[in-house]
């Protein structure tokens, strides 16, 4: 299945092509190579990934990682229809751990914004760095108080699971203070410093490509976790710009310079092999 989207950006005019699965992208003209491309290629190898794989076979782990990445790509889906308003039908998510992973982003969106999603929140944002050709698209960017959001971030004792919601262990002190944030959903055993660096290079691309917008100051890494006491951890990403570009120029040099666009296989919408003639 394909799909193509275009728009004006503050740096340069950008492409998204969807093939099924993968997002490919072409800045005024030129192919621009994906954020999570750069980081599969350049980034750590995370260590927990490191020691899975030393236990398994090569069959075993294809398959595990496969699985992974179709369900993280499936609940991202789910998870960008409801900040969209969109209801969803859980028969559709037969998996408890579906379930879960989308009642506990409810609670965590409802107690992130008490009075409902603020006007001008989005999501599947795209971005731009024109000057290193790369592309991406952020999950979600939006406006909530910082009080809410920095218990998010150490929950524990802050927040109790009262019947379907998320409530305060004690009232908010102070007054509100809006910040805008960007946020990247994950679905992995853990967070890693890969997920930081994309959320912090998210952010500032974000700000280049929206510039007659207000800058988002914040980049967050919301995590679903099973293990964790309210199945959800969130974490702050404060890395400078240069921890990319050194991962950036890893890739390149790996790579013996800047990658050739893929070749883009477009199939038609329908096939027919012969025309089945009537015999009269």
């Amino acid at each position: 299945m394909l799909s193509e989207f275009t728009q004006k950006l503050s740096n340069c005019t950008l492409t998204r092509v969807d093939i099924d699965l993968e997002h490919h992208y072409y800045g005024n003209g030129e192919y621009f190579v994906s954020l999570t491309h750069i980081l599969d290629i350049g980034a750590p190898f995370p260590e927990g990934l490191r020691q899975y794989l030393r236990v398994t076979d090569a069959a075993e782990s294809e398959e595990r990682l496969t699985m992974t990445k179709d369900r993280g790509t499936k609940l991202h889906h789910a998870l960008e229809m409801l900040a969209s308003g969109m209801e969803l039908y859980l028969e559709d998510y037969p998996t408890n751990y579906e379930k879960d992973a989308i009642v506990t982003f409810i609670r965590t969106m409802r107690f992130l914004f008490s009075d409902g999603l603020p006007k001008g929140s989005r999501q599947e944002v795209i971005v731009a760095d024109p000057t290193r050709k790369v592309g991406g698209t952020l999950d979600f960017v939006g406006v909530a108080d910082k009080r809410r959001l920095d218990i998010l971030l150490k929950p524990l004792g802050r927040l109790k699971l009262e019947g379907d919601n998320f409530e305060l262990v004690k009232p908010l002190i102070g007054k509100t203070t809006p910040v805008k944030f960007i946020k990247d959903y994950k679905f992995t055993g853990r967070s890693s410093y890969n997920h930081m660096v994309q959320a912090s290079k998210y952010r500032d691309m974000y700000n280049q490509s929206y510039a007659t917008e207000k800058k988002a100051s914040r980049a967050y890494i919301w995590r679903y976790s099973p293990k964790h006491k309210l199945h959800f951890d969130m974490k702050e990403a404060v890395l400078r710009p240069s921890s990319f570009n050194r991962i950036y120029d890893t890739t390149l040099d790996y790579l013996g310079g800047f990658p050739t666009p893929p070749v883009l296989t477009i199939y038609p919408e329908s096939v027919r092999l012969w025309e089945v003639k009537n015999e009269s």
